[in-house]
């Protein structure tokens, strides 16, 4: 199987880790990125050597032939983006928190539904070990069936504090 080609629209807090984890997923890789922001885009670009870089998400879906899109910018904007997507048959990983709006979310869906492209929303935190075990665990049943759980989990240095950008 040909490497799928991806891109990566929103090249601010999260877009960094979203490249390293890209960058150690076989099989797939992103192949331009995408932000309004030309520094960013450049921080970004130059850090991972992405050469394709758009300020702008159409020209990216007009100039990319793309198996796959990763939308991680902040939530007002994921409607349009995941549309565009959909409208260029391009499936979707979109970061959360989703929509702002419950009406948002359903016409995201329902665009993504009616080009019969996935569309997918970020929880990266599921695929780590400690979570996985959790889930093995569930599954083998030996706790019996569970009806209710919470977790609290914190593996490493808060990257999550002070961030403008989840003071919103």
């Amino acid at each position: 199987m040909a490497e799928l080609r991806g891109a990566l629209i929103g090249c601010g807090f999260f877009a960094v880790n979203q490249m390293h984890a890209w960058r150690g997923i076989a099989g797939a890789s992103i192949v331009a990125i995408c932000d309004r922001d030309p520094e960013r885009l450049k921080i970004v670009g130059d850090q991972f050597g992405i050469a394709k870089r758009y300020t702008d998400a159409a020209e990216l879906f007009a100039g990319e032939s793309l198996d796959f899109v990763d939308i991680a910018t902040t939530a007002p904007s994921h409607r349009p983006l995941v549309e565009m997507a959909a409208a260029h048959r391009v499936p979707v990983i979109c970061q959360k928190p989703f929509a702002p709006t419950l009406a948002d979310a359903k016409a995201m869906v329902r665009a993504c539904a009616q080009a019969g492209v996935p569309l997918m929303v970020h929880e990266n935190f599921r695929w780590q070990s400690p979570i996985q075990a959790v889930r093995a665990v569930l599954d083998s049943g030996e706790i019996g069936t569970s009806f209710f759980g919470r977790i609290s989990f914190r593996s490493a240095y808060d990257v999550f504090s002070g961030q403008p950008y989840l003071a919103t």
